[in-house]
């Protein structure tokens, strides 16, 4: 990744973190629960394919789409404010966090009940 000035900045390796393991296993977890709701609304049984793509959703837009174009302020939550902590981080982006949080919500709950 190169900032303004065309000199390359890397992830730290809690940044890394953060962005490529913390908050894929935190949308996993969410829509697992919200899945899980939605299955007892609904009456039904766990299906295996829905959960195997809902993971590999998240990986791409976590390993794919973020860090590549930029998407959900990827540059300026991970390199740009990179030494502010997780709490900050959340606090100063909650547009964001918020967004992932949703997207997990609103994916289990549909998955679940349909």
């Amino acid at each position: 990744m190169k900032n303004i000035n065309g000199k390359e900045i890397k992830l730290s390796r809690k940044n890394k973190l953060v962005a490529f393991v913390l908050l894929p296993l935190y949308m996993i977890t969410v829509f697992l629960i919200s899945y899980t709701v939605g299955l007892e609304l609904a009456s039904k049984w766990y299906d295996s394919m829905a959960i195997i793509t809902f993971i590999i959703a998240v990986l791409v837009l976590c390993i794919i789409l973020n860090p590549v174009f930029n998407a959900f302020d990827f540059y300026d939550i991970y390199v740009v404010n990179g030494e502010l902590s997780l709490k900050k981080k959340m606090k100063k982006f909650k547009a964001a966090f918020i967004t992932f949080t949703l997207i997990s919500v609103v994916a289990g709950l549909w998955r679940g009940i349909i």
